[in-house]
């Protein structure tokens, strides 16, 4: 299975330390590092607002910490070139800070002696791989995206794949994330800089241009926007589309059941229940598409929305890439 290393220790970062604890799979995690104190870091994986306590024991070690007498070491160091992997034969570090994105910047965890690095965001300058999508091929380096892209790609893959599409409208309607300000103060986007909390803020998102790099024949033809509400996890993608040939509602729900239950299990799913935003924390899926809001008008404008919890989906994608990476 590989051992991993994770640097970050963020929101991603401590999601993906439950769901491989929940995985069986917490035995391959060898080396965390964060800023934090470790008396902190201890304190932010056994409480956690929104997925709740984490009941199995965790105690600190003169070296780190130790989860259930497995024991992880914990290095405060905020210099990735000084990182040392060799000495704990690390396979796969998971680079989740969010500030090293280069490729250049993740060769220097290989120089340290890991031999992979797993992205949990974008790329400076790698293209984006997405499960379920264009997974393919597996490098030295591996950049899936966000949680955004991961719900998106899949949903448009099997429609361009069966029906064929024109045109796509996204508005991505998510939770407040620590990129937005509690109060209002000053920010380069006017609107992000507005109170998270206290309402609904709409503004521009660019995974336009990866999404046509993913589907070229999509060039020039989508349009994205999020809009961000009082709430802290849980979102909802509102996805328009104009089809090439047409459909029905029934027949589009139809085929997303299909794949769900075929090449697309695990990570795309889709359920008939009135749900709500509070409904999708913790679900493992990418996408929970909602068949009950599907829509067709005229057989060629249909309308697609799913649910995603935008950090428990993307860290369980995060953990099957790390299967993968291994072999």
């Amino acid at each position: 299975m590989g051992r991993y290393a994770i640097n970050g220790m963020g929101r991603i970062g401590r999601t993906l330390f439950r769901v491989l604890h929940q995985r069986g799979q917490l035995k391959n995690l060898i080396a965390v590092n964060d800023l934090m104190p470790k008396e902190n870091l201890i304190y932010l994986l056994k409480y956690d607002s929104i997925h709740g306590t984490f009941n199995n024991e965790i105690r600190p070690t003169n070296n780190g910490f130790s989860v259930d007498n497995h024991e992880i070491r914990y290095t405060q160091q905020p210099d990735i070139s000084k990182l040392q992997w060799q000495p704990l034969a690390i396979d796969i570090v998971i680079e989740a800070t969010g500030l090293f994105t280069h490729s250049s910047e993740m060769q220097q965890h290989v120089a340290m002696g890991a031999k992979k690095v797993l992205l949990t965001t974008y790329s400076k300058d790698l293209p984006s791989t997405i499960w379920g999508v264009n997974d393919q091929q597996v490098s030295t380096f591996v950049s899936p995206g966000d949680c955004t892209i991961n719900c998106v790609a899949p949903l448009l893959h099997i429609v361009e794949q069966a029906i064929g599409i024109e045109s796509v409208h996204i508005n991505v309607i998510q939770g407040y994330t620590t990129r937005q300000q509690l109060i209002d103060a000053p920010y380069k986007g006017l609107r992000r800089g507005r109170a998270a909390a206290h309402s609904i803020i709409p503004f521009e998102v660019n995974i336009r241009p990866i999404l046509e790099t993913i589907f070229p024949a999509l060039s020039e033809k989508v349009e994205t926007m999020s809009t961000r509400v009082p709430i802290p996890c849980g979102a909802l993608v509102d996805i328009s589309l104009i089809l090439k040939n047409k459909t029905k509602a029934d027949s589009l729900n139809k085929l997303i059941q299909q794949k769900a239950e075929t090449e697309m299990k695990n990570t795309v799913a889709i359920t008939f229940d009135p749900i709500v935003s509070s409904d999708v924390l913790s679900n493992p899926h990418s996408a929970l598409v909602d068949g009950a809001l599907t829509k067709v008008t005229n057989g060629t404008h249909a309308k697609l929305m799913a649910w995603f919890d935008n950090e428990w989906g993307y860290s369980n994608r995060l953990a099957d890439w790390l299967i993968r990476m291994s072999r």
